[in-house]
């Protein structure tokens, strides 16, 4: 299984302005650095925490269905499933009808149960295609705060250590690690 970006976060959970309140950074010579910075924070506290913080487009790859014809998805938390397509052997994608599938947000992962008979992809690798959509919401207020916060944590970090020195990744999920634990789903 793989799962690929399609449509990335269209907002931050930071505003610039936010930034640079946080970062006591008064004029715009450092913009561009700074919203680069954000972007960077909220993708490793989404790694971190192994949910997408902002609404955000993903495609989910399979080979084959699971036996049993449940798919747990990778992303979380889901908030929809948008398609689902098996590839013919011509390359042709054959769309999967929504009635043949049902989506399970009861617990994380999400999964997929399909509810009806589909037909199996023809091709070897990649043959099953599901586009989903993955996040908290399409604004910030929609991220849990400690999220946000951790954020802000990473942004710090990021902003203080800019090539002066060694760069310790895991000094910097110290901190960090308290607020992005609870998010993080349980492994059994």
């Amino acid at each position: 299984m793989t799962a690929r970006l399609i449509t990335p976060p269209a907002i931050e959970p930071l505003t610039l302005a936010e930034a640079k309140l946080w970062l006591r950074v008064d004029g715009g010579e450092e913009d561009a650095l700074i919203a680069g910075l954000i972007a960077t924070a909220r993708a490793t506290i989404e790694r971190e925490a192994r949910r997408c913080l902002i609404t955000q487009g993903w495609r989910i790859f399979l080979d084959a269905w699971p036996e049993g014809g449940v798919a747990p998805l990778p992303v979380a938390p889901v908030q929809a499933v948008a398609a689902v397509r098996v590839y013919a052997a011509s390359g042709a994608a054959i769309p999967v009808p929504p009635a043949q599938y049902r989506l399970d947000l009861s617990g994380e992962p999400a999964r997929l149960y399909l509810t009806g008979v589909v037909p199996a992809p023809e091709i070897v690798s990649g043959g099953i295609e599901i586009d989903l959509t993955a996040g908290h919401g399409a604004a910030a207020a929609d991220v849990p705060a400690p999220l946000v916060h951790a954020v802000r944590l990473m942004l710090a970090r990021l902003y203080e250590a800019r090539g002066d020195g060694p760069f310790d990744l895991p000094a910097l999920t110290g901190a960090i690690a308290p607020l992005v634990a609870p998010f993080r789903p349980a492994r059994l």
